[in-house]
Protein backbone atom coordinates (compact mmCIF):
# COMPACT_ATOMS: atom_id res chain seq x y z
CA UNK A 1 0.00 0.00 0.00
CA UNK A 2 1.29 3.42 -0.86
CA UNK A 3 2.95 5.24 2.44
CA UNK A 4 0.97 8.53 2.33
CA UNK A 5 -2.57 6.22 2.21
CA UNK A 6 -1.08 3.96 4.87
CA UNK A 7 -0.37 6.89 7.14
CA UNK A 8 -4.18 8.12 6.55
CA UNK A 9 -5.34 4.86 7.50
CA UNK A 10 -3.29 4.38 10.75
CA UNK A 11 -4.64 7.68 11.92
CA UNK A 12 -8.29 6.32 11.30
CA UNK A 13 -7.60 3.38 13.02
CA UNK A 14 -6.15 5.32 16.27
CA UNK A 15 -9.74 7.37 16.41
CA UNK A 16 -11.28 3.99 17.03
CA UNK A 17 -9.17 2.02 18.96
CA UNK A 18 -9.94 3.86 21.80
CA UNK A 19 -6.55 4.14 23.16
CA UNK A 20 -6.06 7.87 21.45
CA UNK A 21 -8.90 10.53 21.33
CA UNK A 22 -12.26 9.51 19.54
CA UNK A 23 -11.96 12.86 17.37
CA UNK A 24 -14.97 11.23 14.96
CA UNK A 25 -17.12 11.13 17.60
CA UNK A 26 -16.11 14.41 19.44
CA UNK A 27 -15.43 16.81 16.68
CA UNK A 28 -19.72 16.30 15.28
CA UNK A 29 -20.66 16.51 18.90
CA UNK A 30 -18.25 20.06 19.53
CA UNK A 31 -20.08 21.28 16.46
CA UNK A 32 -23.81 20.09 17.07
CA UNK A 33 -23.54 21.35 20.89
CA UNK A 34 -21.83 24.13 20.32
CA UNK A 35 -24.55 25.47 17.11
CA UNK A 36 -27.42 24.48 19.50
CA UNK A 37 -25.80 26.41 22.95
CA UNK A 38 -25.13 29.80 21.42
CA UNK A 39 -27.82 29.84 19.17
CA UNK A 40 -30.51 29.23 21.67
CA UNK A 41 -28.71 31.29 24.28
CA UNK A 42 -27.79 34.40 22.48
CA UNK A 43 -30.58 35.87 20.70
CA UNK A 44 -28.50 38.67 19.51
CA UNK A 45 -24.95 40.58 19.18
CA UNK A 46 -25.91 43.30 21.24
CA UNK A 47 -27.78 44.65 24.62
CA UNK A 48 -31.17 44.40 23.85
CA UNK A 49 -33.62 45.38 27.05
CA UNK A 50 -30.68 46.74 29.01
CA UNK A 51 -31.75 47.51 32.17
CA UNK A 52 -31.25 50.76 33.44
CA UNK A 53 -32.26 52.18 36.74
CA UNK A 54 -33.05 56.33 37.30
CA UNK A 55 -32.63 59.03 39.71
CA UNK A 56 -35.18 61.21 39.01
CA UNK A 57 -34.42 64.02 41.98
CA UNK A 58 -36.93 66.50 39.48
CA UNK A 59 -40.34 64.53 40.46
CA UNK A 60 -42.09 66.56 38.16
CA UNK A 61 -44.59 65.52 35.03
CA UNK A 62 -42.01 66.61 32.23
CA UNK A 63 -39.51 64.07 33.94
CA UNK A 64 -41.60 60.92 34.38
CA UNK A 65 -42.85 61.61 30.62
CA UNK A 66 -39.28 61.28 30.08
CA UNK A 67 -38.32 58.19 31.73
CA UNK A 68 -41.78 56.77 29.90
CA UNK A 69 -40.48 57.31 26.74
CA UNK A 70 -37.40 55.77 27.57
CA UNK A 71 -38.97 52.92 29.26
CA UNK A 72 -40.46 52.21 25.00
CA UNK A 73 -37.09 51.78 23.65
CA UNK A 74 -36.10 48.54 22.33
CA UNK A 75 -32.67 49.03 23.73
CA UNK A 76 -33.61 49.84 27.55
CA UNK A 77 -35.82 48.55 29.99
CA UNK A 78 -36.30 51.42 32.95
CA UNK A 79 -36.29 49.10 35.97
CA UNK A 80 -36.32 51.31 38.87
CA UNK A 81 -36.83 54.91 39.51
CA UNK A 82 -35.95 56.67 42.61
CA UNK A 83 -36.77 60.45 43.91
CA UNK A 84 -33.95 60.58 46.47
CA UNK A 85 -30.17 60.43 45.66
CA UNK A 86 -28.75 56.57 46.22
CA UNK A 87 -25.19 55.36 46.16
CA UNK A 88 -24.70 54.38 42.02
CA UNK A 89 -23.01 51.29 42.99
CA UNK A 90 -25.53 49.79 44.89
CA UNK A 91 -27.81 50.33 41.64
CA UNK A 92 -25.17 48.78 39.63
CA UNK A 93 -23.94 45.11 41.98
CA UNK A 94 -24.62 42.06 41.06
CA UNK A 95 -25.30 43.00 37.86
CA UNK A 96 -28.41 44.34 39.17
CA UNK A 97 -28.46 46.93 36.05
CA UNK A 98 -26.13 48.37 32.92
CA UNK A 99 -26.71 52.30 33.75
CA UNK A 100 -28.06 55.03 36.01
CA UNK A 101 -29.59 57.73 34.38
CA UNK A 102 -29.37 60.84 36.92
CA UNK A 103 -31.81 63.72 36.50
CA UNK A 104 -31.14 66.75 38.87
CA UNK A 105 -33.30 68.73 40.38
CA UNK A 106 -35.02 71.61 37.61
CA UNK A 107 -35.33 69.69 34.56
CA UNK A 108 -38.87 71.03 33.90
CA UNK A 109 -38.11 74.74 34.51
CA UNK A 110 -34.75 74.92 32.49
CA UNK A 111 -37.25 72.66 29.47
CA UNK A 112 -39.55 75.48 29.82
CA UNK A 113 -37.15 78.35 30.12
CA UNK A 114 -35.14 77.33 27.32
CA UNK A 115 -32.61 79.69 28.33
CA UNK A 116 -29.68 77.46 28.88
CA UNK A 117 -28.70 73.64 27.96
CA UNK A 118 -29.78 71.57 30.98
CA UNK A 119 -27.45 68.10 31.48
CA UNK A 120 -28.83 64.88 32.38
CA UNK A 121 -26.26 62.36 34.25
CA UNK A 122 -25.69 58.39 32.96
CA UNK A 123 -23.40 56.23 35.28
CA UNK A 124 -22.41 53.39 32.70
CA UNK A 125 -20.92 50.13 33.92
CA UNK A 126 -18.00 49.25 31.77
CA UNK A 127 -16.95 46.35 33.68
CA UNK A 128 -18.19 45.13 30.66
CA UNK A 129 -16.83 47.37 27.34
CA UNK A 130 -19.96 45.60 25.30
CA UNK A 131 -22.82 46.36 27.34
CA UNK A 132 -23.58 49.58 27.44
CA UNK A 133 -22.55 50.94 23.55
CA UNK A 134 -26.02 50.56 22.28
CA UNK A 135 -27.42 51.99 25.09
CA UNK A 136 -26.00 55.25 25.44
CA UNK A 137 -26.42 56.04 22.01
CA UNK A 138 -30.19 55.72 22.48
CA UNK A 139 -30.13 57.41 25.30
CA UNK A 140 -28.45 60.26 23.39
CA UNK A 141 -31.09 59.66 20.50
CA UNK A 142 -33.70 59.51 22.31
CA UNK A 143 -33.35 62.41 24.76
CA UNK A 144 -32.35 64.77 21.78
CA UNK A 145 -35.57 64.07 20.21
CA UNK A 146 -37.67 64.29 23.11
CA UNK A 147 -35.96 67.49 24.08
CA UNK A 148 -36.32 69.26 20.82
CA UNK A 149 -40.22 68.38 20.06
CA UNK A 150 -40.38 70.62 23.09
CA UNK A 151 -38.11 73.61 21.51
CA UNK A 152 -39.88 72.81 18.12
CA UNK A 153 -43.30 73.67 19.85
CA UNK A 154 -42.13 76.83 21.09
CA UNK A 155 -40.05 77.96 17.93
CA UNK A 156 -42.88 77.21 15.49
CA UNK A 157 -45.51 79.34 17.67
CA UNK A 158 -42.88 82.37 17.73
CA UNK A 159 -42.08 81.66 14.09
CA UNK A 160 -45.29 80.62 12.30
CA UNK A 161 -43.68 77.79 11.04
CA UNK A 162 -45.24 74.65 9.89
CA UNK A 163 -43.71 71.33 11.41
CA UNK A 164 -41.32 71.03 8.84
CA UNK A 165 -40.23 74.30 8.34
CA UNK A 166 -39.38 74.01 12.17
CA UNK A 167 -37.77 70.68 11.79
CA UNK A 168 -35.45 72.24 8.92
CA UNK A 169 -34.75 75.17 11.37
CA UNK A 170 -33.50 72.86 14.27
CA UNK A 171 -32.18 70.09 12.65
CA UNK A 172 -30.72 71.74 8.84
CA UNK A 173 -28.59 68.15 8.69
CA UNK A 174 -29.06 64.91 9.92
CA UNK A 175 -28.21 61.62 8.90
CA UNK A 176 -29.29 57.90 8.06
CA UNK A 177 -27.48 54.63 8.84
CA UNK A 178 -28.08 51.64 7.03
CA UNK A 179 -27.14 48.40 8.84
CA UNK A 180 -25.49 46.07 6.30
CA UNK A 181 -24.72 42.47 6.69
CA UNK A 182 -26.25 41.87 10.14
CA UNK A 183 -29.28 44.02 10.48
CA UNK A 184 -31.03 42.17 12.84
CA UNK A 185 -28.07 42.07 15.12
CA UNK A 186 -28.37 38.31 14.94
CA UNK A 187 -25.78 36.53 17.49
CA UNK A 188 -26.62 33.00 15.33
CA UNK A 189 -24.46 34.87 12.31
CA UNK A 190 -21.12 36.11 14.19
CA UNK A 191 -20.76 35.14 17.71
CA UNK A 192 -22.65 31.34 17.41
CA UNK A 193 -20.87 31.22 14.01
CA UNK A 194 -17.27 32.60 15.88
CA UNK A 195 -17.70 29.89 18.44
CA UNK A 196 -18.49 27.02 16.05
CA UNK A 197 -15.06 27.66 14.66
CA UNK A 198 -13.47 28.54 17.95
CA UNK A 199 -14.23 25.06 20.05
CA UNK A 200 -13.92 22.43 16.85
CA UNK A 201 -10.39 24.42 16.43
CA UNK A 202 -9.61 23.79 20.17
CA UNK A 203 -10.74 20.45 20.30
CA UNK A 204 -8.76 20.14 16.62
CA UNK A 205 -5.82 21.74 18.28
CA UNK A 206 -5.74 19.50 21.25
CA UNK A 207 -5.78 16.28 19.05
CA UNK A 208 -3.13 17.35 16.87
CA UNK A 209 -0.72 18.22 19.69
CA UNK A 210 -0.40 14.99 21.09
CA UNK A 211 0.36 13.25 17.46
CA UNK A 212 4.01 13.33 18.08
CA UNK A 213 4.06 11.89 21.70
CA UNK A 214 1.56 9.36 20.22
CA UNK A 215 3.52 8.57 17.42
CA UNK A 216 6.77 8.26 20.09
CA UNK A 217 5.05 6.65 22.50
CA UNK A 218 3.82 4.00 20.26
CA UNK A 219 7.35 3.51 18.15
CA UNK A 220 6.22 4.82 14.88
CA UNK A 221 8.29 8.18 15.43
CA UNK A 222 11.68 6.27 13.87
CA UNK A 223 9.05 5.02 10.76
CA UNK A 224 7.84 8.65 10.28
CA UNK A 225 11.59 10.02 9.99
CA UNK A 226 12.44 7.76 7.41
CA UNK A 227 9.45 8.71 5.11
CA UNK A 228 9.13 11.76 3.36
CA UNK A 229 7.69 14.76 5.35
CA UNK A 230 4.63 14.56 2.93
CA UNK A 231 3.90 11.46 4.51
CA UNK A 232 3.47 12.94 8.07
CA UNK A 233 1.17 15.67 6.62
CA UNK A 234 -0.84 13.09 5.31
CA UNK A 235 -1.43 12.25 8.46
CA UNK A 236 -3.38 15.35 9.34
CA UNK A 237 -5.92 14.53 6.33
CA UNK A 238 -8.49 12.14 8.05
CA UNK A 239 -8.81 14.68 10.96
CA UNK A 240 -9.04 17.73 8.53
CA UNK A 241 -12.13 15.75 6.84
CA UNK A 242 -13.77 15.13 9.62
CA UNK A 243 -13.34 18.90 11.10
CA UNK A 244 -14.72 20.10 7.54
CA UNK A 245 -17.32 17.85 7.66
CA UNK A 246 -18.44 18.41 11.03
CA UNK A 247 -18.54 22.29 10.73
CA UNK A 248 -20.20 22.12 7.26
CA UNK A 249 -22.74 19.65 8.35
CA UNK A 250 -23.87 22.31 11.24
CA UNK A 251 -23.52 25.30 9.85
CA UNK A 252 -25.21 24.51 6.54
CA UNK A 253 -28.10 23.31 8.29
CA UNK A 254 -28.57 26.83 9.70
CA UNK A 255 -28.37 28.34 6.53
CA UNK A 256 -30.89 26.07 5.24
CA UNK A 257 -33.38 26.65 8.06
CA UNK A 258 -32.65 30.57 7.54
CA UNK A 259 -30.86 31.46 10.85
CA UNK A 260 -27.53 32.26 9.77
CA UNK A 261 -26.47 34.85 6.83
CA UNK A 262 -24.57 33.28 3.65
CA UNK A 263 -24.63 35.57 1.21
CA UNK A 264 -21.65 33.60 -1.00
CA UNK A 265 -20.98 30.06 -2.43
CA UNK A 266 -21.11 27.82 0.11
CA UNK A 267 -18.82 24.98 -2.13
CA UNK A 268 -16.83 27.59 -2.71
CA UNK A 269 -16.01 28.54 0.70
CA UNK A 270 -15.22 24.74 2.06
CA UNK A 271 -12.15 24.21 1.29
CA UNK A 272 -10.94 26.89 3.22
CA UNK A 273 -12.34 24.88 6.06
CA UNK A 274 -10.29 21.81 5.21
CA UNK A 275 -6.89 24.51 4.87
CA UNK A 276 -7.66 25.74 8.21
CA UNK A 277 -7.79 22.27 9.62
CA UNK A 278 -4.35 21.45 7.87
CA UNK A 279 -2.81 24.73 8.69
CA UNK A 280 -3.58 24.24 12.70
CA UNK A 281 -2.43 20.35 12.12
CA UNK A 282 0.64 21.25 10.84
CA UNK A 283 1.62 24.09 13.20
CA UNK A 284 0.23 21.56 16.33
CA UNK A 285 3.38 19.39 14.61
CA UNK A 286 5.70 22.04 14.74
CA UNK A 287 5.34 23.30 18.12
CA UNK A 288 5.48 19.87 19.58
CA UNK A 289 7.59 18.42 17.60
CA UNK A 290 9.98 17.33 20.47
CA UNK A 291 7.52 16.16 23.30
CA UNK A 292 8.17 12.87 23.81
CA UNK A 293 4.45 11.59 25.11
CA UNK A 294 1.15 12.90 23.92
CA UNK A 295 0.36 14.62 27.45
CA UNK A 296 3.28 17.30 26.96
CA UNK A 297 1.79 18.38 24.17
CA UNK A 298 -1.48 19.62 25.42
CA UNK A 299 -0.24 22.87 27.50
CA UNK A 300 1.23 23.96 23.91
CA UNK A 301 -2.36 24.00 22.50
CA UNK A 302 -2.21 27.44 23.30
CA UNK A 303 -0.32 28.72 20.85
CA UNK A 304 -1.86 26.96 18.38
CA UNK A 305 -5.91 28.39 18.19
CA UNK A 306 -6.26 31.00 20.69
CA UNK A 307 -4.33 33.82 18.85
CA UNK A 308 -6.36 33.50 15.86
CA UNK A 309 -9.71 33.56 17.57
CA UNK A 310 -8.60 36.75 19.74
CA UNK A 311 -7.02 38.82 17.25
CA UNK A 312 -8.79 37.42 13.84
CA UNK A 313 -11.85 39.88 14.28
CA UNK A 314 -14.17 37.34 15.18
CA UNK A 315 -15.51 39.11 18.89
CA UNK A 316 -12.69 41.72 18.88
CA UNK A 317 -12.94 44.24 15.45
CA UNK A 318 -9.18 44.47 13.76
CA UNK A 319 -9.40 48.27 14.28
CA UNK A 320 -8.82 48.24 18.69
CA UNK A 321 -5.60 46.23 17.47
CA UNK A 322 -1.70 47.75 16.89
CA UNK A 323 -0.75 47.53 12.90
CA UNK A 324 1.73 45.40 14.00
CA UNK A 325 -0.53 43.05 15.69
CA UNK A 326 -2.68 43.27 12.33
CA UNK A 327 0.04 41.73 10.64
CA UNK A 328 1.45 38.65 12.76
CA UNK A 329 -2.14 37.92 13.43
CA UNK A 330 -2.11 35.78 10.04
CA UNK A 331 0.33 33.79 11.50
CA UNK A 332 -2.38 31.41 12.95
CA UNK A 333 -4.55 29.54 10.56
CA UNK A 334 -8.04 30.30 12.52
CA UNK A 335 -7.11 34.22 11.52
CA UNK A 336 -7.32 33.27 7.73
CA UNK A 337 -10.82 31.04 8.49
CA UNK A 338 -12.49 33.89 9.94
CA UNK A 339 -11.31 36.21 6.98
CA UNK A 340 -13.06 33.66 4.87
CA UNK A 341 -16.26 33.29 6.86
CA UNK A 342 -16.48 37.10 6.74
CA UNK A 343 -16.34 37.99 3.23
CA UNK A 344 -18.54 34.43 2.25
CA UNK A 345 -20.75 34.35 4.92
CA UNK A 346 -21.62 38.38 5.07
CA UNK A 347 -20.80 39.98 2.13
CA UNK A 348 -21.08 37.61 -0.60
CA UNK A 349 -17.95 38.50 -1.99
CA UNK A 350 -17.67 37.18 -5.63
CA UNK A 351 -15.56 33.62 -6.06
CA UNK A 352 -13.05 35.15 -8.58
CA UNK A 353 -12.54 38.27 -6.02
CA UNK A 354 -11.96 35.34 -3.47
CA UNK A 355 -9.23 33.70 -5.25
CA UNK A 356 -6.61 35.95 -4.34
CA UNK A 357 -7.49 35.46 -0.57
CA UNK A 358 -6.94 31.83 -1.47
CA UNK A 359 -3.74 32.39 -3.50
CA UNK A 360 -2.54 34.25 -0.15
CA UNK A 361 -3.85 31.31 2.13
CA UNK A 362 -1.90 28.16 -0.04
CA UNK A 363 1.15 30.35 0.11
CA UNK A 364 0.34 30.63 4.35
CA UNK A 365 0.11 26.70 4.34
CA UNK A 366 3.34 25.73 1.86
CA UNK A 367 5.26 27.92 4.06
CA UNK A 368 4.14 26.09 7.01
CA UNK A 369 4.71 22.76 4.90
CA UNK A 370 8.13 24.16 4.06
CA UNK A 371 9.34 24.97 7.64
CA UNK A 372 8.15 21.28 8.79
CA UNK A 373 9.98 19.75 6.44
CA UNK A 374 13.28 21.79 7.59
CA UNK A 375 12.51 20.36 10.94
CA UNK A 376 11.79 17.14 9.75
CA UNK A 377 14.94 17.23 7.53
CA UNK A 378 17.28 18.11 10.59
CA UNK A 379 15.94 15.46 12.52
CA UNK A 380 16.17 12.66 10.08
CA UNK A 381 19.65 13.70 9.25
CA UNK A 382 20.54 13.89 13.19
CA UNK A 383 18.12 10.21 13.08
CA UNK A 384 20.77 8.73 10.78
CA UNK A 385 23.78 10.13 12.05
CA UNK A 386 23.10 8.74 15.45
CA UNK A 387 22.54 5.70 13.46
CA UNK A 388 25.41 5.72 11.87
CA UNK A 389 27.62 6.38 14.83
CA UNK A 390 25.75 3.28 16.75
CA UNK A 391 26.36 0.86 13.90
CA UNK A 392 30.55 1.56 14.05
CA UNK A 393 30.56 1.33 17.78
CA UNK A 394 28.61 -1.86 17.19
CA UNK A 395 31.43 -3.30 14.74
CA UNK A 396 34.23 -1.86 16.71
Amino acid sequence: MNRHLLAMQEEFLAMLSGKFIPYHIAAFMMAILTTLIFSITMTHSTVFEGKVAVIDLDASKYSTSLIESLNTSSYIEITEVYHSAMEVSLLLQHDRNIGVLYIPKGLEKAVMRSDATFNLGYFADYSNLAQNGQAIANLKKMITQIGSETTGTKIAIAQHLSEDGTKALMLPMDIIDRQLFNPTQSSTINICSAFIYFFSSILLGLTMVMLVGRLKVTGQFERVLKDEVTVLICRIVPYALIYTTAISLVTSAIVVFGQMRFNGNYFMHVPSIFMTAMGIGMLGILVTWNTTQPGEGGSKMILIVPPGFIMGGALLASGMLPEWVNVIKFAFPLTWQYEFWRDFAYRGVSNLTMLNTYGKYLIYLVGLAAILAIVHGVSRFRYEKDCLTKNMDHEQ
